[in-house]
């Protein structure tokens, strides 16, 4: 009786779902000059100094600008500061900042902003989750424990320079100011940043700003018609919150939103459609897809089985039958494009006779098979991909159990070691090298600072540790790809792939630039088809 009654609150539910969903086709977009889009879910913090989730990245970048940022060619390129110096040494860096920006509220934009946005993120009352971003600032530790009520390394010099002091080189350190942390935001508003309703609808110098909000259904960015480099071209942004892949794949086709991200659970569906297969594009994307290990654990604290397993993985077939040839294989945790990435091949491979040896002469056979519980999250998407690697390795002898979790309990449970093996990816904060192996496999970073295998290698430690205090871009891209193969040779993941982020927009978007990072647009040069 339990199960009919629960099969029948299910067909209920599913048909409410599809009666609410079919819906929508009756509210297609009018003529109007207003992109409609979507995110997953509702951002929680619009703080740029708390935010730590994809979607609240997304509406920052179209509300604040940073003091630089990369255009869709990955260049660095100005922003707020019309230009800069980096001092011989590499210690100082010089901003000149632009003299025609305002904020939303009117207030003229100046290097007092500048000052107190970035130690802000480095007070420890703020407490940032991003103060790593600025961690190498002259005196930026002391800001955080509490000693000082200020940051030593950063000063205005004037009323439109600043100076940013490092207590050592990092040559990656402009990457990091691209980043979303590092948005400015008005000094003169530090008192309301104590209330609670400030950054419901922040104030930044961005060109789109709140103009409606209502947590959990949608946010309307509203045009800034007195942006620095020029009015956006459509009037507004709606952004909708969709929680549910099959809910944005209706509305999509009822044309009440503009862009839709495939996955390849419906890549070939719209392909397939002649209204939309011209519409779709392909966005090389900034990451790396592996199955991580505790490597501080049996049965993955052995070298062999890290091995093995990579050799028993065939990435070009699982590529083809997952993402239609979409997506690189990985040689590495560096993927095409990034500084460090050299494609000459590495000891990951396919070569199913090395991995069965390894195997063997680790214990384990027919008799004995290697056995893995694969946590991963409970997405269909991912169990495309898990189930398909779950039956490769079936054909070695490998038994792969799926052990789907809902997101912030699959993250606790590899942060505090429980999942010994875990299917996951890593997104780049920023185009450098450093960002896909210092975060990645430093041992100081164990858990959430990124390092999820609990890899460690003294060696490993100190050339990462070196490598940013190479000022010379060649020679420092040069000394990632040396690193980069030093950690495959131990093999701490299953890497994978290096896959394309795809979209498809609607018939009514005349252009849209996408990035191989999501904060990257500002939404300036969205278009739309107009009726005469």
């Amino acid at each position: 009786m339990k199960r009919i009654i629960c099969a029948g609150l299910l067909i209920f539910g599913f048909l409410t779902v599809i009666t609410s969903l079919t819906g929508c086709c009756d509210n297609s977009l009018d003529n109007t000059n207003v992109f409609s889009t979507y995110i997953s879910s509702e951002p929680s913090n619009l703080d740029p100094a708390r935010g730590v989730d994809v979607n609240e990245a997304v509406i920052q970048s179209r509300i604040f600008d940073g003091l630089v940022r990369y255009n869709e060619k990955m260049e660095l390129v100005p922003d707020l500061a019309e230009s800069w110096e980096i001092s011989k040494d590499g210690c100082e860096y010089i901003f000149k900042l632009r003299q025609n920006v305002t904020f939303h509220n009117g207030k003229k934009f100046t290097s007092a902003d500048v000052v107190f946005t970035l130690d802000r993120i480095l007070d420890p009352k703020t407490a940032s989750p991003r103060t790593w971003v600025l961690e190498k600032i002259d005196g930026a530790l002391d800001r955080m424990n509490g000693k000082t009520d200020k940051t030593s390394g950063i000063k205005a010099l004037d009323e439109y320079r600043v100076s940013i002091k490092l207590k050592e080189p990092f040559a990656p350190f402009i990457c990091l100011l691209t980043t979303p942390a590092c948005y400015i935001l008005p000094s003169e508003s530090k008192e309301a940043f104590k209330g609670s309703d400030f950054f419901n609808k922040p104030v930044g110098t961005g060109p789109f700003f709140v103009k409606d909000r209502v947590r959990d259904s949608y946010i309307k960015l509203e045009a800034n018609k007195d942006y620095f480099l020029g009015k956006p071209q459509v009037d507004s942004i709606f952004v909708k919150i969709i929680t549910e892949n099959l809910k944005a794949e209706l509305e999509f086709e009822c044309d009440t939103i503009d862009l839709l991200q495939l996955y390849p659970s419906n890549y070939d569906r719209f392909k397939a459609m002649p209204k939309y297969e011209n519409r779709i594009v392909d966005v090389p994307a900034l990451n790396t897809w592996y199955i991580g290990f505790n490597n501080q654990e049996a049965p993955f604290n052995d070298v062999r089985i890290r091995k093995a397993l990579n050799y028993l993985i065939d990435r070009e077939k699982i590529i083809k039958a997952i993402y239609s040839g979409r997506a690189v294989p990985a040689i590495g945790s560096i993927p095409p494009g990034i500084s460090g990435y050299d494609s000459k091949p590495t000891e990951i491979c396919f070569n199913p006779e090395e991995g069965k040896k390894l195997l063997a002469e680790a214990g384990y056979n027919e008799k004995n098979p290697l056995k893995i519980e694969l946590y991963q999250k409970a997405q269909q998407s991912a169990f495309e991909i898990t189930r398909f690697i779950q039956g490769e390795l079936k054909n070695y002898g490998v038994v792969v159990e799926l052990k789907p979790m809902e997101w912030s309990a699959l993250k606790d449970a590899i942060n505090k070691g429980e999942a010994k093996a875990f299917f996951m990816n890593w997104f780049g904060d920023y185009p450098d090298g450093e960002n896909f192996l210092y975060p990645l496999f430093h041992s100081k970073n164990w858990g959430s600072g990124g390092n999820r295998a609990k890899f460690k290698n003294e060696e490993i430690d100190k050339l990462l540790d070196e490598v940013v205090k190479i000022t010379d871009e060649k020679l420092r891209s040069q000394a990632y790809d040396r690193i980069n193969r030093k950690i495959v040779e131990q093999a701490p993941w299953i890497y994978l792939w290096h896959c394309s982020e795809s979209y498809v927009t609607s018939p009514r978007v005349k252009n849209i630039d996408f990035y191989p990072m999501f904060f990257c647009d500002k939404g300036l040069n969205i278009s739309l088809n107009q009726k005469e």
